[in-house]
């Protein structure tokens, strides 16, 4: 059993350690640019400049767009009800919804099948290879509608949605519930890449293993521990 309480002190504690690191890098960059070669200081003319220009163009490097494409299709799973449809015992309605999912389902995937299957196919590369392909290249956006399609008909069949506002409500449900990550994704996004201006992890002899490991820690793993909370 997941102790959510224990769940929040930490994502509340890894905000308050961001913030912290985030203004100690401001101070730790500038005295190590006076003394060491190759370090960029953030509290430098340079580096203002940078801060001021970059607030922006550092949240945008998060690639927003696929979490935020990621949360609505968690978002329609969870409003629909067939998550709890595999937890408890169901009525004969949700069984019927459960079947005309799963048909509903096969019938999508047989078609982009054949997509992949048949001569000349339009989702392949040029090469007839699925590397380098619109397939490749748009899979996580697929597996993400193909989620919205399942919840959607779930939710209609089974009686979830039967109104507009329903199913509008039920792809942004989720967003109040874990508004919090934005907040933390935007200041983990100004660290990430105040860390990557300054230099310092190079001269440190990092390959950037480092760098791509604290990024994705960062970045991704608060967002696995909010949907754990909602889930």
């Amino acid at each position: 059993m997941i102790n959510k309480e224990y769940i929040r002190r930490f994502l509340k504690c890894l905000l308050g350690g961001i913030l912290i690191a985030l203004v100690l890098l401001l101070f730790i960059s500038w005295v190590l640019s006076i003394y060491v070669d190759g370090v960029r200081g953030l509290l430098t003319a340079h580096g203002i400049r940078w801060i001021c220009s970059n607030i922006v163009p550092n949240f945008a490097s998060v690639h927003i767009a696929k979490i935020l494409l990621g949360l609505m299709a968690m978002s329609v799973l969870r409003a629909s009800g067939i998550l709890q449809a595999f937890r408890s015992h169901i009525s004969l309605k949700q069984r019927r919804a459960l079947q005309i999912t799963g048909v509903s389902s096969l019938v999508v995937l047989v078609l982009f099948s054949l997509l992949l299957l048949l001569p000349n196919p339009v989702l392949l590369s040029a090469f007839g290879t699925i590397r380098n392909s619109a397939f490749s290249k748009g899979l996580f956006g697929l597996l993400a509608c193909f989620t919205i399609f399942i919840g959607n008909v779930y939710g209609y069949t089974s009686g979830r949605f039967t109104t507009m506002r329903d199913f509008m409500q039920a792809h942004v449900s989720i967003f109040s519930s874990i508004s919090d990550y934005f907040v933390m994704l935007f200041f983990a996004s100004q660290f990430i890449n105040s860390l990557d201006y300054t230099n310092i992890l190079p001269l440190l002899g990092d390959d950037g293993t480092v760098f791509y490991l604290l990024k994705g820690c960062l970045y991704n793993g608060p967002l696995l521990l909010y949907i754990l909370l909602v889930l």
